[in-house]
């Protein structure tokens, strides 16, 4: 369903945007004039501002000057007073928002970051968080963009926001993956409610929830931890296509792959902290060569 301008523009000033939806705000013509606004709004505190009164004033202006305005006037003052009431109304927001908390790490980075209940979240590379403090306790819930470890204290409901779905315990360990092109959700200790669409799935410890070609795939792991928290990829039975886009969280580098079938499936694992070793498991299993051009990689066929 198609969302109007005005909600768009609505939801962004409360923080509420999608993915998706942020998206299409961007591409509003008005998009860089509303966060030129935000931004300069953030260095002045919210005086009070009464829009009726405003309004009236300006009407009263218009009644004053003896001659007609004409309709250039209308829409002139009309455009001000729109643009003092979305000044004032993010200033507002912005100020009501101080807590909100966002960490992002870049590619072949990770952080390690203490929640206020004092849940702690490892962040893999190339991804992102972002909740709000003020309220914290009573509404534990955050937005993932990419992959995290959460390692939950007891408590109210804990939520995991992604584009794809949400996922929700009271305290557990578990490891989301919410990428473009994947979503993985593995349960290491007590058990998640991971709701995707109008279904909702529980994983106990152990168990691993795999969105594929739009079928979620259920297995079992053995391990106690996500293997990229040892600087480790471990794939199954995923395309070459995913499997480079998943080596770009690692390592800053283009592939080149025209000459090769990007639909064929990999099995196997490659390393964060050594190009030439993470290559050759991914190349050699595949009967396929590469090549280092500066920051390209070209991959062919043997």
């Amino acid at each position: 369903m198609k969302i109007k301008n005005e909600e768009l523009i609505n939801k962004w000033l409360n923080n509420e945007l999608t993915n998706k939806e942020f998206e299409a705000f961007k591409k509003l013509d008005t998009f860089s004039s509303y966060t030129k606004i935000s931004e300069k709004a953030k260095f002045f505190k919210s005086p009070d501002f009464n829009t009726d009164e405003s309004l009236k004033e300006i009407e009263s202006n218009i009644k004053f000057n003896n001659n007609p305005p004409n309709k250039i006037k209308y829409k002139y003052l009309a455009a001000v007073a729109a643009i003092l009431i979305i000044a004032f109304t993010i200033v507002k927001i912005l100020n009501s928002n101080t807590d909100y908390e966002s960490y992002s790490t870049e590619i072949a980075k990770t952080e390690t970051i203490n929640l206020p209940d004092n849940s702690i979240v490892n962040l893999s590379a190339n991804s992102s968080i972002s909740y709000n403090r003020t309220n914290w306790e009573e509404k534990r819930n955050l937005e993932l963009k990419g992959e995290a470890f959460f390692s939950v204290e007891n408590g109210e409901k804990f939520t995991v926001e992604t584009s794809y779905g949400k996922i929700q315990v009271l305290g557990t360990q578990f490891n989301v993956k919410s990428r473009n092109y994947s979503f993985e959700v593995t349960c290491y200790e007590g058990s998640v409610q991971v709701r995707v669409g109008d279904k909702i799935y529980i994983l106990k410890e152990g168990d691993n929830l795999i969105l594929k070609n739009q079928n979620i795939l259920r297995s079992k792991t053995i391990l106690t931890s996500p293997a990229w928290k040892r600087n480790v990829t471990v794939l199954k039975s995923t395309s070459l296509e995913v499997v480079l886009k998943e080596f770009q969280n690692y390592y800053n580098i283009n592939f080149e792959t025209s000459n090769v079938d990007t639909s064929r499936q990999y099995t196997g694992s490659f390393v964060h902290n050594d190009l030439e070793n993470a290559l050759k498991s991914i190349t050699l299993p595949l009967d396929l060569t590469y090549e280092i051009e500066k920051e390209k990689v070209v991959l062919k066929t043997r």
